[in-house]
């Protein structure tokens, strides 16, 4: 066979389509001749072989458009009609050539194709291909099916082509039109509109919902996790990345605070095989808990239809914390009897017996169990089965008949106030009601708060109850609650447990990122200003820090980091800036520890870190664990008592927070105050320490009214913070604040609230090594509520510098409260991260609220002492005052 010559054009457009997208193109030879066929030269072969024919695209019809979405439309009885589907070339062509009688059918059609088709199971082995389509072919380009007379006779198999021996024909049909079904009137709209719905449906739900990653749209035989949500399914590849650190359970993050998928509420805190794979199996518990217990996956009121009226939040609330709460509870409509505590879907029998006397908007209806046996319980008509039980508990009901029943089973018909006996008090009709799936109350339901609140409660306990003291803990950001909290906790026999301590976990490897964040920031800042600096050197003024910096080039300095790191670095920052830094981190934290290894090591970050004092917002733990990002980043990390300590706050939420221990002489750390030791043979005391996080201070204390019962306010201030600034409490303004303003702004705005009028406030100078190694070069005078500071010299005075201004702002503080309230403040200095000095606070706190007891009880007060600092610094600062 010899093949036709071809252009130029054609040469280009054969070479296009064989090479890759985007590949240059060679340019044709000059004297371009080839052919797309070779001729033959072997031996005649012994059967007739096939031609094409070329096909004319003119010739070839067109379908009329259709309105509608997909071709789609209506037709005029308003049935979706589908298009028609388009036959063979020369089919249509000779259709249009020799068009059918009227009511005569037409060639090609489903019954001529029918008949042409072979049977499927003569078929099977085989599938048709391009070439056996061409194979099938006549003379004419037609096919098997569409070579056929008028009558719908076949030619005789004599002239058709002769298979070579030992293999059939291949006969090669193309899709059946099925014209006549849309040229009838009477088809079956039914499945017009399946076939609209196959052709609407998308093709990701088509090729297998379980099989496709929502992510990545790969098709892996792997188990995969859905979104409680969207019920979107990602892969193990693309769980992390789709749902980050999963802070309420397995959700996208674009589904984070949406209510849940309630057909998926019995799938709640329940474990997960790919969870399992990625995660360790304390992360994966933490999971599934606050996926269970975190507020947006809880039942919403409204969702809750009881006695015919939605809940309100009060009533959710009142109906979740009661004593016998409703287990596992879904949306619907439900009755509830508060007097038996019967409970159960509207119009079916009691399911549980819950809480008595609690107070809905709506009223127990007679057909609330749509009831027939024409006996009444506290106005509700019971079901049948209900009443079988009653007469096998030898209760006398006859019709209309209306009974009293109360929550341990007593009944009585209404009007008489006679009881008759209990309903539930026989073992057998408790096994009857076992059987027939009817809920009993407990035996000891008459111990429930219920209906008898302090009956359980003994003297001896009740007056060891009024022994806790309840301390509460407050200070501006930095001031170290939280770690004076911590340290608490591990003095006085309170280990954290291994809940507690993932958590402490997770919290560090996500608060790495901000303080990566903080130096990503300044170095952006830190370049742009050299940069500036070197690109216009006629600038006045000498600066010794630009002694240090050593330009390569223009556009590079020593804050200059790689575009690797570069990338990272933006990545990073929008993340911060967005607010999303939580849906990625910790999640993603192994992920990324090298990139932040090799962050912290490099010369940049570290030129940058050297000027932290004027990164404001970046905490003195940040050297601690960055120069740890590996080791604190890895799967098998546990955090140790010094790692707890460092670690910033006491939760992820890093809110309320409280422990409850005991104070002792036998403390492991220090020995008890004074001589008087028949003072401490009083029964032990219990406290209990509250932490309250600054960031629920920013809206003028209105929350402390929750603690008016307190024994006593533990007031941190950090001493280092007199040189440094910060952002304002209230937020309304950008403009940075003094630390120590801000700390004696919300102390004097705590002590001014009226619930704590009567209670004693002990002031905690916290961080005093840290002041101790900066006041040296750094005046206390830096802050201008300190301007007047005047110390001695050493040579006049034993006490050295620290010492005075430690002192000196202690009174300012004790003037403060005095000119405020008319008593006296209690100072003591401390080191948080040093726990004797924590355990000597508290010791001195015992102290203060032993004084505050006699004073109340007898009227006495003691004198000024030496943990008031007033005894040996108030005469000396006066006198340098003066």
């Amino acid at each position: 066979m010899a093949g036709a010559a071809a252009g130029r054009g054609d040469w280009e457009d054969l070479v296009r389509r064989m090479f890759p997208p985007g590949t240059t193109i060679p340019e044709a030879p000059p004297n371009l001749d080839y052919s797309i066929a070779l001729e033959y030269d072997g031996p005649d072969v012994s059967y007739e072989l096939p031609r094409i024919d070329p096909v004319c695209l003119p010739a070839i019809p067109t379908a009329e458009p259709v309105s509608g979405p997909l071709g789609l439309g209506l037709g005029s009885s308003g049935v979706v009609l589908v298009a028609p589907v388009i036959g063979p070339a020369a089919a249509r062509a000779r259709a249009h050539a020799n068009p059918p009688a009227p009511g005569a059918s037409r060639p090609g059609g489903a019954a001529a194709h029918r008949a042409a088709a072979p049977p499927a199971r003569a078929r099977r082995g085989s599938s048709p291909s391009a070439g056996s389509a061409a194979a099938a072919r006549d003379e004419d380009g037609c096919s098997d099916a569409d070579d056929e007379d008028e009558d719908g006779s076949r030619p005789p198999r004599s002239s058709r082509p002769a298979a070579p021996e030992g293999r059939r024909p291949q006969v090669v049909t193309f899709g059946e039109p099925e014209d006549s079904r849309y040229e009838s009137q009477d088809f079956d709209a039914a499945s017009a509109e399946q076939q609209y719905v196959a052709v609407t449906r998308p093709a990701v739900e088509r090729k297998g919902r379980r099989t496709c990653c929502h992510r990545c749209g790969k098709s892996k035989w792997e188990s995969k996790e859905s979104c409680i949500v969207c019920d979107a399914r990602y892969c193990g590849h693309c769980l992390l990345r789709a749902m980050g650190s999963m802070p309420e359970g397995r959700k996208c993050v674009t589904c984070i605070g949406r209510p849940i998928d309630e057909a998926k509420r019995s799938k709640l805190g329940k474990g997960s095989r790919v969870l399992a794979r990625l995660l360790s199996p304390l992360e994966v518990r933490q999971i599934l808990k606050v996926e269970k217990e975190c507020q947006a996956n809880q039942l919403r009121p409204e969702q809750l239809v009881v006695n015919g009226f939605p809940l309100h939040d009060e009533e959710m609330a009142d109906l979740l914390s009661c004593q016998r709460p409703p287990g596992n509870l879904k949306p619907g409509r439900y009755w509830y009897d508060k007097e038996s505590g019967l409970w159960g879907k509207e119009g079916e029998k009691p399911d549980r017996i819950i809480s008595t006397n609690l107070n809905f908007n709506g009223k127990l209806q007679p057909d609330a169990s749509n009831g027939t046996a024409q006996v009444f319980i506290n106005g509700r008509e019971i079901t049948k089965i209900e009443l079988r039980i009653l007469k096998f508990a030898k209760v006398q009901c006859p019709r209309d008949t209306h009974f009293w029943v109360y929550h341990d089973g007593r009944y009585e018909e209404e009007g008489q106030n006679n009881i008759k006996g209990k309903i539930w008090e026989s073992p057998l009709t408790r096994f009857a009601c076992a059987l027939v799936s009817l809920p009993v109350p407990p035996t000891n339901f008459d111990a429930t708060k219920d209906e008898a609140p302090y009956s359980s409660r003994t003297v001896p306990d009740y007056l060891d109850h009024k022994r806790i003291q309840k301390l509460l803990i407050l200070g501006s950001p930095g001031a170290g609650t939280s770690t004076i909290f911590k340290q608490a906790k591990l003095l006085y026999g309170n280990r954290f447990t291994d809940e507690e301590l993932e958590n402490i976990k997770l919290m560090i490897q996500s608060n790495m990122f901000k303080y990566l964040g903080i130096l990503l920031e300044g170095r952006e800042r830190f370049e742009e200003e050299t940069l500036a600096v070197s690109n216009h050197p006629s600038s006045e003024g000498d600066d010794p820090q630009q002694d240090e910096i050593k330009s390569s080039s223009s556009n590079s300095c020593i804050y200059s980091i790689n575009a690797k790191l570069k990338k990272f670095s933006d990545w990073l920052l929008d993340i911060i800036a967005t607010g999303d830094l939580d849906a990625f981190f910790p999640a993603a934290t192994r992920e990324y520890a090298p990139v932040v290894d090799e962050l912290w090591k490099d010369p940049a970050i570290q030129a940058t870190y050297k000027r932290k004092d004027e990164l404001h917002f970046l905490p003195d733990a940040a050297e601690y664990f960055l120069s740890r990002a590996i080791e604190v980043s890895s799967n098998e990390y546990e955090p140790s008592d010094k790692d707890v300590i460092y670690a910033e706050g006491v939760t992820q939420g890093n809110g309320l927070a409280f422990i409850d221990f005991t104070l002792d002489d036998r403390s492991p750390m220090s020995e008890p105050f004074g001589d008087n030791h028949d003072a401490y043979s009083q029964p032990v005391n219990k406290y209990q320490l509250i932490r309250v996080s600054a960031k629920g201070m920013n809206e003028g204390c209105k929350w402390v009214e929750m603690f008016e019962d307190v024994s006593m306010v533990i007031f941190s201030v950090a001493l280092s913070d007199y040189d440094e600034l910060g952002a304002p409490a209230s937020g309304s303004s950008r403009t940075l604040m003094n630390k120590m303003i801000q700390s004696r702004d919300l102390f004097e705005a705590t002590i001014r609230q009226p619930c704590f009028r009567d209670t004693p406030f002990v002031l905690v100078l916290n961080k005093y090594d840290l002041f101790e190694e900066k006041i040296g070069r750094s005046p206390l005078s830096s802050c201008e509520w300190f301007s007047d500071f005047c110390p001695l010299r050493t040579h006049h005075n034993n006490q050295s510098l620290a010492q005075q201004a430690f002192y000196y702002v202690a009174m300012r503080f004790k003037d403060l409260y005095a000119a405020s309230t008319g008593r006296k403040l209690f100072v003591w200095q401390a080191r948080a991260r040093d726990r004797p000095t924590v355990d000597e606070a508290f010791r001195y706190i015992r102290e203060v609220l032993r004084w505050e007891d006699e004073r109340d009880a007898a009227g006495y007060c003691p004198e000024e002492s030496f943990y008031s600092t007033t005894e040996l610094s108030s005469s000396r600062l006066i006198a340098a005052a003066e």
